[in-house]
C-alpha cells in the first residue's frame, strides 16, 4: 500500500512536472508559429552543409536581435539565385560581388552591408582567383598552361573564372587560347582541386582561400598544390593570382521590408570580429557597402556588363541624338556609293577600250609577222628553185631513163625501181611545197610538242642553197640529251631562219670589207640541252654588231631591210616564255643565244 501510495504521488508529480514544461515550449511554439519568415538566400560554393555552417550563426544571430521576424537560410547556385531575384521569392541575397553586380543591374536591389576580411588592410576585399596547379609539375608561368586542360567553376562565376580571365587579359595573353580547354564544374568547388589532384586536368581555377580552407579542413596536403602568378596583397593571408576585390554583399529584394532591412543593417555592422557569426563566416565583421567600380571595369573589359548594348545599338542611339550628323554621314554614304559606281562604269568602258586596242595590235602584229615571212621566201627565192629543181630534174631524168628501158622492151622488173625513185623525188618536192605553204601561211598560233633538232635540220635544208652559194661553212654542236618541247614551230622556225640569214648577211659583209685577208665565213649552231632549259647558240664570225638596240622595230642596217626581223624573234621568244638575246664577240661576229623552256603540257594562251 505504501508502494502503490508513493507510485501515485510520484505519477501525479510527473504529470505536474510535464504540465508545467510543457507551457512555456507551447507558448514558443505558438509564437514561433505566428512570426512572420525572412527569407534569405546565400549563395553556395561549396555545397549546402558547408553553407549553413557558415552563415547559420548570422541567421541565428539576427533571430536573436530582431526576435519579431523569423530569418530562413536558403543555400542557392547562381542561376537559383538569379530566379529568386527575378521571381521575387527570397527577401534578402547575400552573395559575391560579381553576382552583385550582375543582379544589381538588372534588378532593383538596395545593398545593405558587404562582408569584411580578417587583414588589417584592405578589409572590405577579399575575393580573387588562385591559379592552382600540382606541385610536382614544371609549370612556372601562366603562358607554360596556355590551352592546356584545366577546371573552373563555372564561365560566369566571378572569383575562380572571370577574375583569372581579366588577369590574362590585362598581361596580353589572349584568354581565349588560354581557356581553350576548360572543364566548368560548376558547385561545390571542392570538385576542381579533387580533379586537379587526380591528374584529371593539369590546373584548377578556384575562388582565394579555397586551397587554404581545403588543406585546414584535412581535405588536402598543402605541399602538393602550388599556385602561380602569385600576388602580394598586404597581410591577406592566402595566396592569389589575381587582384583583390570587394567581398560578399547583403540586399534587399523588392520584395523585402525597408524597415527590416534598416535593422539588419544596423545590427550586422555592431557584429565585433569576437561574435561567434563572425567567426563562423570567416570574416572580421560587416562594413557598410563598398562601391563597386573595380567590378564594373572587369566586366566591361570582358564585354559581360548586364544590359550592355552592342557597339551598333550605341551607334544607333547616338545617331539619334545628333541627326545632324546622322544625315551628313547618310549623304556623304551616298555621294560615295555614286562616285564609286561611277568610277565603276569608267573603268569597264577604259578596260573594253583597251581590250580592243590589245585585239587590234594583236591582228596587226600577226599581220606584220606574216608579211615579215613573205619577205623571207622572196630573199630564198634562188634557194627555193634550186630546192624545186633538183627532185623536178631527178624525176625528168628518172622518166627518161624508165621510157628507154620501156623501148627497149626490159622487162619489168627493171621499170620498178625506176618508179621508185620517180616516187621518192616527188614526196621530196612536196615536202619543200608543204614547208613553204606553212611558212607562208597566215595563222594563229598553235603550239605543239617539236624536236628541236628536227627542226634545226630542216631550217639549214631550207638554207642550204645560199648556204653553199656563199660559201658559208656550218657546223652543229650539242651537249647534253635532246628532248622534245611544246614550242610554235612556224614561230620558232621563223626565228632560226631570220638569225642564220642575218649571221651569212654579216659574213658577207665582212668579206666585202677585208677581201685580202683570206677569210672563210663560218657559223655554228649549238644547242645545249639541260633539265628544264634548252639553249640555242648560233655564232658567226662576220662584223659583228653595228647597233646599239638591234631587236627594236624598224630599225636595220641593211638598205632595203624592214627592221622588224630581230623585233618579231624577240616577241617571239617572250610568247614562248624564253628569252632572246644578241651581243658581238671581242674581235669580231656575233653571238645569239635564244633558250626555251622545257614544257610537256601545251599552252596556246599567247
Amino acid at each position: 500500500m505504501m508502494i502503490k501510495r508513493w507510485f501515485r504521488y510520484g505519477f501525479h508529480i510527473l504529470v505536474w512536472m510535464i504540465a508545467l514544461l510543457s507551457l512555456p515550449v507551447s507558448g514558443t511554439t505558438t509564437a514561433a508559429a505566428n512570426t512572420p519568415n525572412v527569407d534569405i538566400g546565400v549563395l553556395a560554393t561549396r555545397g549546402h552543409l558547408y553553407t549553413k555552417q557558415r552563415w547559420q550563426p548570422t541567421i541565428d544571430w539576427l533571430n536573436l536581435q530582431i526576435p519579431e521576424v523569423n530569418f530562413v537560410l536558403h543555400p542557392l547556385d547562381l542561376d537559383t539565385m538569379a530566379n529568386a531575384v527575378s521571381q521575387q521569392t527570397m527577401d534578402f541575397v547575400l552573395t559575391n560581388p560579381g553576382q552583385s553586380v550582375t543582379l544589381g543591374r538588372q534588378y532593383a536591389l538596395s545593398w545593405i552591408a558587404t562582408l569584411t576580411n580578417k587583414a588589417p588592410s584592405s578589409t572590405n576585399f577579399g575575393i580573387g582567383s588562385a591559379l592552382v596547379v600540382r606541385a610536382s609539375s614544371d609549370y612556372q608561368r601562366p603562358e607554360d598552361i596556355v590551352g592546356l586542360p584545366m577546371a573552373a567553376v563555372s564561365e560566369n562565376a566571378f572569383g575562380g573564372y572571370l577574375t583569372l580571365r581579366y588577369e590574362m587579359v590585362q598581361q596580353g595573353i589572349n584568354p581565349n587560347d588560354f581557356f581553350a580547354d576548360v572543364h566548368y564544374l560548376g558547385f561545390p568547388i571542392d570538385a576542381n582541386l579533387y580533379q586537379l589532384r587526380d591528374r584529371n586536368v593539369e590546373a584548377a581555377v578556384i575562388p582565394v582561400c579555397l586551397l587554404e580552407n581545403m588543406v585546414k579542413e584535412g581535405l588536402l596536403n598543402k605541399a602538393k598544390f602550388r599556385v602561380l602568378n602569385p600576388k602580394e596583397n598586404g597581410h591577406f593571408t592566402c595566396q592569389v593570382s589575381t587582384p583583390l576585390y570587394p567581398n560578399w554583399s547583403l540586399a534587399k529584394t523588392e520584395r523585402g521590408s525597408a524597415q527590416l532591412a534598416k535593422k539588419i543593417s544596423r545590427i550586422l555592422l555592431s557584429m565585433s570580429a569576437e561574435n561567434t557569426a563572425a567567426i563562423a563566416a570567416g570574416a572580421s565583421g560587416w562594413t557598410s557597402s563598398v562601391n563597386l567600380l573595380s567590378i564594373d571595369k572587369v566586366y566591361q573589359a570582358l564585354d559581360l556588363l548586364p544590359l550592355q548594348q552592342p557597339w551598333w545599338k550605341q551607334a544607333l542611339r547616338w545617331l539619334r541624338i545628333h541627326q545632324e550628323w546622322a544625315w551628313a554621314l547618310f549623304i556623304f554614304f551616298i555621294f560615295i556609293n555614286v562616285y564609286h559606281f561611277w568610277l565603276e562604269y569608267r573603268f569597264s568602258k577604259s578596260k573594253q577600250a583597251l581590250e580592243q586596242t590589245l585585239h587590234r595590235l594583236k591582228e596587226k602584229g600577226e599581220m606584220l609577222e606574216h608579211s615579215q615571212r613573205v619577205a623571207i621566201v622572196g630573199e630564198l627565192g634562188s634557194s627555193l628553185a634550186h630546192e624545186i629543181n633538183q627532185p623536178l630534174t631527178a624525176i625528168r631524168n628518172y622518166s627518161e631513163g624508165g621510157l628507154l628501158r620501156l623501148a627497149k622492151q626490159r622487162p619489168y622488173e627493171d621499170i620498178i625501181p625506176v618508179f621508185d625513185k620517180i616516187q621518192s623525188e616527188v614526196e621530196r618536192a612536196d615536202a619543200i611545197v608543204n614547208r613553204l605553204r606553212t611558212l607562208i601561211t597566215k595563222r594563229t598560233v598553235k603550239k605543239k610538242m617539236c624536236d628541236i633538232e628536227q627542226l634545226l635540220n630542216d631550217t639549214i635544208e631550207l638554207l642550204h642553197f645560199r648556204l653553199q652559194k656563199q660559201e658559208v661553212v656550218i657546223a652543229r654542236e650539242l651537249t647534253g640529251t635532246a628532248v622534245k618541247t611544246v614550242v610554235d614551230v612556224v614561230g620558232l622556225q621563223q626565228v632560226m631562219i631570220n638569225v642564220i640569214n642575218n649571221a651569212i648577211d654579216a659574213c658577207m659583209t665582212y668579206l666585202e670589207r677585208h677581201p685580202a685577208e683570206g677569210y672563210q665565213a663560218n657559223i655554228i649552231v649549238r644547242t645545249h640541252y639541260q633539265q628544264d632549259t634548252i639553249s640555242i647558240e648560233i655564232v658567226d664570225n662576220g662584223t659583228g654588231l653595228e647597233h646599239d638596240n638591234p631587236t627594236e622595230a624598224f630599225v636595220s642596217t641593211k638598205t632595203d631591210g624592214l627592221g622588224l626581223g630581230l623585233a618579231i624573234c624577240r616577241d617571239v621568244m617572250e610568247m614562248h616564255g624564253g628569252e632572246f638575246m644578241i651581243q658581238s664577240l671581242e674581235s669580231k661576229g656575233c653571238i645569239v643565244t635564244i633558250s626555251l623552256p622545257v614544257l610537256s603540257t601545251i599552252n596556246n594562251r599567247r
